[in-house]
């Protein structure tokens, strides 16, 4: 019992970015990114968030930035186990398993004023990890494979289960910072960022059966067993003190077998009771942040750290009740407990990156992201090897209107086969990206934007047996429109 729910309440974790990014950390904070991603060496308001160190060589005077994307995602499981054969439902050893994600409507804003020669200020609002609900309307492999294994191993030959499981999380961040010229050409920044944290996560396994029996009928029939054994014992009890050892032994040999049968009786009603999970997280976390760039007019050169975030979740629940009295003694099911606290950090991260401009018309950029994700407590990552990210793009200027632009991003996750679980995974990506930008004016310019990623497969067996098939699709559209004023 305790294996089914230790394994069971590890599952229901999702905290995976719906964005391009690190585990817990979206880097494309403007719909900017999404025609480019090429971005850490920007000259540009979105550069806020990518190069604020860049934001002291904009022109002087408020500029402001106002966002909006969307993001389409499916996280996709083919799974093999004979135990699946098991099912009810006749579908056999080979099955597969979706979570989707629809996040329709992610905005932020990016705010600087560029007081003088030497000092600029900024601001930025933004959803910085997370981005919404991901929903396994049909559930995940490990539950088949748990309650397969438990029908199994109580000597049944089928099972039958009704479970769903959403998952939502939402790191919302409001950065503030000053930007420092110290020379013409080299600029330091430093700031900080509040992170504000909400998760949530609902679900349940229900209509559970083994042998095509529920919970509440094993429950009877362990009742009738211990109610036989009861009287096989007394009638042994009275056999033996008339002397007739023979009838005593026969009498307490069938109390032994009912009193057996009782048991496992009501260990499968326990393990196939309905479990209902309802949870609620929210915690907040600082994050320092310093930056550098260096313009050498044509070139420019920048660089960006981002510190630790530390965060505490504390949690809202109001879970089932055979799952929260295990909260105590089963350390993943305390996860979800009432009041229970849980580490969640976003690792920390550098971006290095460097634009040219080739033509009067025409700019060529690369960079670089690298995730300490290891040192963050509360990481998925225990065995594999941190994340890195590596971006190239172009800018054309078509006309003094038009601009064209596209770009492509590969991001290298460190899972270890023994890090993936079902709803806590991510597969490495090529990212591709395309839009452009059209200048109404001097001072108002609209960027919008298109993003595709092509995620590898990751296939492995896990401890269960279960051959798996572990991948994503993502799609991102968004809309910016820049303003200075």
């Amino acid at each position: 019992m305790k294996k089914f729910l230790l394994i069971g309440a590890t599952a229901l974790m999702v905290s995976n970015s719906t964005f391009a990014g690190g585990i817990l950390t979206n880097t494309n904070q403007n719909a900017t990114f999404l025609r480019n991603p090429a971005r850490n060496a920007a000259i540009a308001i979105d550069g806020v968030y990518s190069n604020p160190a860049g934001i002291a060589f904009l022109p002087e005077g408020f500029h402001l930035s106002v966002s909006w994307q969307a993001a389409w995602q499916k996280r996709l499981m083919d799974v093999n186990n004979n135990l699946f054969g098991m099912n009810e439902d006749g579908k056999g050893a080979n099955r597969s398993f979706q979570g989707e994600t629809n996040a329709p409507v992610i905005p932020s804003f990016q705010a600087a004023y560029v007081i003088n020669d030497k000092w600029s200020v900024s601001a930025q609002f933004a959803v910085g990890g997370g981005g919404g609900a991901c929903e396994f309307a049909e559930g995940l492999p490990m539950f088949e494979e748990l309650i397969g294994g438990i029908v199994a191993k109580n000597g049944g030959t089928s099972y039958a289960l009704k479970q769903n499981l959403t998952g939502e999380q939402y790191f919302y961040g409001f950065q503030v910072g000053a930007t420092y010229k110290l020379t013409d050409n080299f600029s330091v920044f430093g700031g900080a960022r509040g992170v504000l944290a909400n998760c949530s996560y609902t679900g349940a396994i229900a209509n559970i059966k083994a042998n095509g029996k529920n919970a509440a009928e094993y429950a009877t029939l362990s009742s009738d067993a211990k109610t036989a054994a009861e009287s096989y014992a007394a009638q042994a009890a009275a056999a033996q003190a008339a002397g007739n050892m023979a009838a005593a032994a026969q009498y307490a040999g069938a109390a032994e077998q009912y009193a057996a049968a009782a048991l496992q009786a009501g260990t499968v009603a326990a393990l196939i009771g309905d479990y209902k999970l309802d949870c609620t997280q929210s915690g907040f976390g600082i994050t320092p942040i310093i930056g550098l760039d260096w313009n050498l007019g044509k070139l420019n050169l920048a660089a960006k750290y981002e510190f630790r975030t530390k965060i505490e979740l504390e949690n809202e629940s109001d879970n089932s009740a055979n799952l929260a009295m295990l909260a105590s003694s089963v350390p993943a099911v305390a996860v979800y407990a009432d009041g229970a606290k849980v580490r969640s950090d976003i690792p920390a991260l550098m971006t290095l990156g460097a634009q040219y401009q080739i033509a009067d018309n025409f700019h060529a950029m690369a960079g670089g992201v690298y995730y300490w994700d290891k040192n963050a407590k509360g990481t998925p990552i225990k065995k594999g090897e941190n994340t890195w990210e590596a971006n190239l793009g172009v800018e054309w200027d078509v006309t003094d209107k038009l601009m064209l632009s596209c770009g492509g991003q590969r991001t290298q996750y460190g899972f270890d086969d023994t890090d993936m679980a079902d709803t806590n995974f991510n597969t490495s990506s090529y990212a591709l990206a395309i839009g452009g930008a059209y200048k109404f004016s001097e001072k108002m310019t609209l960027n919008v934007g298109y993003m595709h990623s092509f995620y590898d497969d990751h296939k492995f067996k896990n401890a269960n047996g279960t051959s798996c098939n572990y991948t994503r699709k993502n799609d991102a559209v968004g809309v910016s429109l820049d303003i200075r004023f």
